[in-house]
C-alpha cells in the first residue's frame, strides 16, 4: 500500500475517470497535498471520495444533496433551529418574569 496515489491511481481505485476525481475535489473543497501541478492523494481522501461517489450512487441525492449530507450540515442546521427555540422560551420567560416584578 502506498502513502500517495496519483489522480489516475485513485480514479482507476475507484472506477471513475481522472476529471471526476478532480471535479469532486473542486466541488467539496477536498485538499489534495499539492506538489507543483501535480496532486497526492492518501488513502482518507480515496475514502472521503468513496463516500462521495456511494451517496451520488444511490440516485436519491442530487450532488448538492451529497454535499450536504457529507458534511452534516442538516444535522447542524437542526441543532440550531432547536437551541434557537429553545433560548427564544428562556427570553419569553425571562421577559414576563421581569415584567412581573
Amino acid at each position: 500500500m502506498k502513502l500517495f496515489y496519483k489522480t489516475s491511481e485513485a480514479a482507476e481505485i475507484l472506477g471513475i475517470e481522472d476529471h471526476t476525481v478532480r471535479y469532486y475535489e473542486k466541488e467539496f473543497k477536498l485538499n489534495f497535498i499539492r506538489h507543483g501541478r501535480d496532486r497526492k492523494i492518501t488513502i482518507k481522501d480515496i475514502e472521503q471520495l468513496r463516500k462521495i461517489i456511494d451517496e451520488k450512487a444511490k440516485g436519491n441525492l442530487t450532488l448538492k444533496g451529497a454535499h450536504r449530507k457529507l458534511n452534516n450540515k442538516t444535522d447542524i442546521n437542526k441543532s440550531k433551529n432547536s437551541l434557537k427555540a429553545k433560548l427564544l422560551t428562556i427570553r419569553e420567560f425571562l421577559q414576563d418574569t421581569l415584567n412581573e416584578m
